[in-house]
């Protein structure tokens, strides 16, 4: 991202990059989601039912039992859930200085998630201590799997689920205070997103519209 001028025109290449790959996992685990709300519904499942909601409960670590009417349905739907994009690219934006920082160039790391285990130190020309991956893709994966599981973020999920259950879509501006945990920095570290959003929320919008679109005319 350095070899282009910082700004807007850094900013549109950092987006065209991300956003799209947010709206993928995003629209993923959109239909995972519309799968499970469609099962808890049926009074019919077959064995691929059974093992395919047992694969979803363990990615999204919540302990379902055997039999379907007896599993925590709605812990688990506060989990597999969507966040919106542009709360997920503004953090993205923030942790990795619009995709310049060390960790995202070497690590695929735009999110500057941690890693403690000693595989992390195992790669050469990696930053040490911290999660690497493959690609970006996998990096903003990893980020998701995390706000939806991890402890640290059960107020967002508890937040995102009550704003659901009032029929009201979830926007970045609904979830951006939930977020003190993720940082040091505390309740400082919202208001700083906050003011990314604010500054930055037409150019987001414009990026993921023309990627919608351009979605919609390859379909």
């Amino acid at each position: 991202m350095r070899k282009y001028p910082s700004g807007t025109q850094r900013k549109k290449a950092f987006l065209n990059a991300v956003v799209p790959i947010i709206d993928q996992q995003n629209s993923q685990i959109r239909q995972e989601r519309e799968w499970l709300l469609k099962k808890r519904a049926s009074k019919n499942w077959s064995a691929q039912d059974v093992v395919r909601v047992q694969q979803i409960c363990n990615r999204y670590r919540v302990k379902c039992a055997a039999n379907p009417q007896q599993i925590k349905w709605n812990e688990l739907l506060k989990r597999v859930d969507t966040l919106p994009t542009h709360l997920v690219v503004a953090q993205a934006a923030t942790e990795s200085g619009w995709g310049t920082s060390k960790l995202a160039q070497t690590n695929n790391n735009l999110f500057g998630m941690r890693c403690g285990s000693k595989a992390c130190n195992s790669k050469g020309g990696v930053v040490k201590g911290y999660s690497a991956y493959r690609s970006v893709n996998d990096s903003v994966s990893a980020y998701l799997l995390n706000m939806n599981t991890h402890s640290a973020y059960r107020t967002l999920r508890d937040s995102r689920a009550s704003i659901r259950n009032q029929g009201d879509t979830v926007t970045a501006d609904h979830l951006v205070n939930k977020l003190d945990r993720y940082s040091e920095r505390g309740t400082s570290y919202n208001k700083y997103l906050q003011k990314m959003l604010d500054h930055n929320e037409d150019l987001i919008h414009q990026v993921q519209t023309a990627s919608l679109n351009a979605q919609g005319e390859s379909s």
